[in-house]
């Protein structure tokens, strides 16, 4: 396992990956995915700050409020201080298991012509080299995160942007309009947006969904809770594990065995 090279710096807000062009014209649809809790099974923040020993060093999340990459740039800073390096941080995210059937799904989404994104409030390099060890680099065509990098043996993270606008999302990232940049950035129409997600700022992205579109959050999260109480035109899908998504996306004939 490891980090991104200097070279791969560039993909700090984007990760493009080539991909086949149909034989004949087909229904264009787009997967956009979380990461914590989604893909990986876990928050890949949590793993990082479990590192911190003594757990009396770890920062008190109520000192960034609405600042969570502040908050986790302390946690790096501490992890350096207690001499663990950023290579070995990376390579514990790297092993976190992904959701029962997410690769199975992912690849499979990807061989049916769909676009598959990530956008998370991870970073860049959990995510990057995450997939990259679960042979997944391949089926996803960008990456939306905080950027990070090592320098000095430590992790550095920015925030993905500064943003106002969403009450619902991080004051860093709008998950919202990062589907609606992603889709204007690409010129391109698709017939079928797909939400996977668990969290709060999952839900401002899929209350801008339409009625052709399907959300996916997490069954028992905090998704699943708030659409109970807010609606969208999207039709939703709660699911246990990937493979669950799998069979209800082949049996819709979305995708094909």
């Amino acid at each position: 396992m490891s980090s991104l090279s200097a070279s791969d710096s560039v993909l700090v807000k984007e990760l493009f990956v080539s991909s086949k062009t149909p034989v004949q014209e087909l229904e264009k649809m787009l997967a956009v995915f979380d990461f914590d809790q989604t893909i990986v099974d876990g928050n890949s923040d949590v793993v990082a700050i479990d590192l911190i020993n003594p757990t009396n060093l770890i920062p008190d999340r109520k000192d960034f409020p609405k600042n969570w990459t502040q908050y986790m740039q302390r946690v790096f800073d501490i992890i350096k201080t207690i001499k663990i390096p950023a290579e070995q941080i990376i390579d514990v995210v790297s092993l976190m298991r992904p959701n029962d059937g997410m690769p199975k799904l992912m690849r499979a989404l990807h061989e049916n012509n769909f676009d598959i994104i990530v956008a998370s409030d991870s970073n860049s390099l959990f995510i990057y080299n995450w997939l990259k060890y679960n042979e997944l680099l391949d089926v996803v065509s960008c990456i939306y995160t905080n950027p990070a990098t090592v320098v000095d043996n430590a992790i550095k993270i920015e925030p993905y942007s500064v943003q106002t606008k969403c009450d619902w999302c991080t004051t860093n990232m709008c998950k919202g309009a990062i589907v609606e940049e992603h889709i204007l950035n690409k010129n391109q129409k698709y017939d079928k947006i797909l939400y996977f997600g668990d969290g709060h700022n999952d839900l401002c992205p899929i209350l801008k969904l339409t009625k052709n579109d399907i959300a996916f959050p997490r069954l028992g999260y905090i998704l699943e809770n708030l659409l109970k109480s807010h609606s969208t035109p999207a039709e939703v899908m709660p699911w246990c594990t990937g493979e669950n998504i799998y069979e209800f996306l082949k049996s819709s004939k979305l995708i094909s065995a």
